[in-house]
């Protein structure tokens, strides 16, 4: 089977600088652009589903992607973003002058240690997997597109490259880029990561 992971649009958070990983925002004017441009490619390939973040972000990309597909998009939360706590809606530089110790250390220690009232790393590594191990059990020999945030599509980056956790840091999703996996019984070939359409 072929996995294709897709960053959704831009949104106006993203511009921000805003810790919104389960805050549910939009996409904007260029996110929309991306996500046609992302349509147009795909219209051009052969693909069985299309599987989706519930958050409102993920699935209008999704949606614009998949518009000229007769398929449902597959809404799923344990694609959802790392849930950051107290710090949700906060804006970067907010963060930095008010928490600075707390996000240094966090930044340091990120696997063992948690953001204020947020999510455990790895309790957000587990669900994330889990749901791509699920996607793929149920696409054996079809090719998919899942749609997401930047975390989990480097947590799901860390797991087919077999990196594990330890690696979670060497991977960063574009928007409007795509990555493509080639996953088998005997084994996973990553063909393109952070490709341009």
């Amino acid at each position: 089977m072929k996995i294709y992971l897709v960053r959704h649009g831009e949104t106006d958070w993203n511009l921000r600088g805003i810790f919104y990983g389960w805050t549910d925002c939009d996409i904007n004017e260029t996110g929309i652009g991306q996500a046609h441009q992302l349509k147009n490619f795909f219209d051009s390939l052969e693909y069985d589903g299309i599987y989706a973040s519930d958050l409102l972000r993920a699935t209008h990309t999704a949606e614009i992607i998949s518009e000229n597909r007769n398929m449902e998009v597959q809404r799923m939360s344990c694609f959802r973003e790392l849930f950051y706590g107290d710090w949700e809606n906060k804006e970067s530089t907010y963060i930095k002058e008010n928490h600075g110790d707390t996000l240094k250390r966090w930044m340091q220690e990120w696997q063992s240690s948690t953001l204020p009232g947020g999510e455990a790393f790895q309790e957000f590594y587990k669900r994330v997997t889990e749901g791509l191990l699920q996607v793929i059990k149920e696409n054996k020999s079809k090719n998919i597109i899942i749609v997401s945030h930047n975390g989990p599509m480097s947590a799901m980056l860390c797991y087919l490259t077999g990196a594990g956790p330890d690696g979670f840091w060497r991977f960063f999703s574009e928007q409007g880029c795509y990555s493509s996996v080639l996953v088998s019984d005997e084994k996973i070939t990553i063909e393109k990561i952070n490709c341009p359409v």
